[in-house]
């Protein structure tokens, strides 16, 4: 019963006219935008992909009656580092070899052994770490929009805060993002 609450007011939400069109521009809204209902004192993280070679204004708002909304786009990165899992010690037969370090052959055409020698075998592994890097915070920023254009596609999380006052209000929030396409992958005759 709630579920259909929600979703009739977030189908409210998207028909309303949160955004003029001087913010807008000419960038595409449709594909990941979110329109949601929030009350004071709420928060919600919206994650999005950002394509390569592709223009983006990503901006927030909402009702008035809400009051201030701030938000701020995180970027999540992977560094990879190679750990050592394991080594195993073993013991493996040691053959002749020649000045040039190739191995010499008898006359049936065997490796000539010369004895046995430990060697260390190393198991490596993969240690993944994720630290998430603030890159536009309404807060601070003298711009009511950030624009990107990434060089290569990435995900981002979008964190969505509505300031709480003493009187609790309900309204509709809007997370444009707009994408505009750009030269690289037009298409040609």
């Amino acid at each position: 019963m709630v579920a259909v609450s929600f979703s009739g007011q977030a189908q409210k939400c998207a028909k309303k006219k949160l955004a003029d069109k001087e913010i807008r521009e000419d960038y595409d809204y449709r594909g990941q935008s979110l329109f949601i209902e929030l009350g004071n004192g709420d928060s919600t993280t919206l994650n999005i992909v950002l394509y390569s070679k592709q223009n983006y204004r990503i901006f927030v708002v909402g009702d008035q009656k809400l009051g201030k909304i701030d938000y701020e786009i995180i970027v999540p990165r992977k560094k990879f580092n190679r750990v050592v899992q394991n080594i195993q010690q073993k013991k493996v037969t040691a053959y002749k070899k020649d000045p040039n370090g190739f191995y010499l052959y008898n006359t049936e055409g065997e490796r000539i052994p010369i004895g046995e020698v430990m060697v260390n075998d190393t198991i490596w592994s993969r240690e993944t770490n994720t630290t998430e890097e603030l890159v536009y915070n309404s807060r601070d920023a003298e711009s009511t929009f950030w624009t990107a254009t990434p060089g290569k596609t990435q995900m981002i999380s979008i964190k969505v805060f509505v300031e709480k006052t003493d009187k609790p209000q309900r309204g509709c929030i809007g997370v444009y993002v707009g994408r505009e396409f750009s030269n690289a992958y037009q298409f040609r005759r």
